[in-house]
Order: structure tokens, then C-alpha cells, then sequence
């Protein structure tokens, strides 16, 4: 069992590594393409039907990337106007209910799209896109995100192998100590300017 925690915990480290780049890496896409739309319109007078296609897919996979990472850094908006006012087993209690119920949801959501995607024949007009791949990524990411949300109940039954929070904290204490040295820095410069104002000023008094 800890050995399948231990792959789990390694899978979501590093496809989360996976999924950030490709994420930026469709951002920086979407920018080109929307500007050389935006340039063959009013430039050339010409424009590219095949770019709200693209882009149009491109957000459809953007959003889901951008749901897997926040689901596996815990960022989601979450509504406690319940949970923080019960006691601290409840709270518990309630929140591994809401995870459950939210693996349920995820799980359900890309059974549902694996049934529906050989109903999705037709093409896009322009590139021809086969419009099952506007629904891909539903399937893909809920069923990670499920995955993602599994292995952190997971972990607060055997705790000790969350890599990604480990590294996390790495991280926040390391960006943490250069915010402390660059506060030094910053403080040692504004003393030394201090210093020598003061002693510009000692002499000149002293020459007066």
C-alpha cells in the first residue's frame, strides 16, 4: 500500500510539472495566434477564419489544465460558512464527505463523456477538428483530477508522502529566505545612505 501511495504521489509531483508547462506553453499559443489574427485582419486585409477554431479549443483544454493544477495545490474557492463554524471533527468529517462526493462528481463527469464522444461525428468548418476533441480533455483531467483529490485523502491516512506539498514548502521557505535577505539588503543600503547624509551634514557644519 505504501508503495502505491508512494507512485501516486510521484505521478501527480511530476505530471504536475507536465501540466504547468503545457499550460504556459498554450497561453503563449493562444497570444500568437489571436495576434496574427489580429495582423492579417488589419494588415493584410485578410483574415484567418481558422483562428477562433484553434483558439476556441485551445481555452477548452486551457481551463481543464488550469483546474487539474489548482485541484492538486488545493486553491479551489471553497465555501466554509458551514464547516468553520462546526467543531473541528465535524469539519473533518464534512470535509472528507465534500472530497468523496467530489471524486463522485469528476469520475461521473468523464463516464459521461466517454459515453458521449462516439455520438461526435461532425467536424469543425475550417480545420475539419473532429469535435471529439473539444470534449477530450473532460474525460483526461476529471478523471486526474478525481486521482488528484484520492491521493490526498490518501495522505492524511498515511501521512508522510505528499512530495508535492513537501516540495511546496521547500519552495515557500526558500522564496521566503531570499524575501529576508533582499529585506536586509535593502535595509543595510538605506542605513549606509543615512550614515552618509549624516556625515555630509557633520561636515558641513563642521566647515561652516
Amino acid at each position: 500500500m505504501k508503495n502505491i501511495l508512494k507512485g501516486l504521489n510521484k505521478f501527480i509531483l511530476h505530471s504536475y510539472d507536465v501540466i504547468e508547462a503545457v499550460g504556459a506553453a498554450t497561453v503563449v499559443t493562444i497570444i500568437l495566434i489571436v495576434s496574427s489574427g489580429i495582423l492579417s485582419r488589419y494588415v493584410f486585409n485578410q483574415a484567418l477564419v481558422w483562428v477562433e477554431e484553434v483558439c476556441c479549443l485551445l481555452l477548452i483544454w486551457l481551463c481543464y489544465l488550469a483546474a487539474s493544477l489548482t485541484t492538486v495545490e488545493k486553491q479551489h474557492v471553497v465555501a466554509d460558512f458551514l464547516s468553520s463554524k462546526l467543531p473541528v471533527k465535524f469539519a473533518a468529517v464534512e470535509s472528507y464527505i465534500i472530497r468523496l462526493l467530489e471524486v463522485i462528481f469528476l469520475f461521473t463527469t468523464a463516464y459521461a463523456a466517454i459515453k458521449l464522444i462516439p455520438s461526435l461525428t461532425h467536424t469543425s468548418a475550417a480545420l475539419q477538428i473532429p469535435r471529439k476533441w473539444y470534449y477530450m480533455p473532460v474525460i483526461v483531467f476529471s478523471i486526474y483530477m478525481g486521482l488528484a483529490i484520492v491521493v490526498d485523502l490518501l495522505n492524511e491516512l498515511c501521512p508522510g508522502y505528499d512530495y508535492f506539498a513537501q516540495r511546496q514548502k521547500l519552495r515557500d521557505a526558500e522564496e521566503a529566505r531570499l524575501q529576508d535577505e533582499e529585506n536586509q539588503a535593502m535595509l543595510e543600503r538605506e542605513n549606509a545612505l543615512m550614515d552618509a547624509i549624516a556625515a555630509e551634514n557633520e561636515n558641513g557644519g563642521a566647515a561652516k
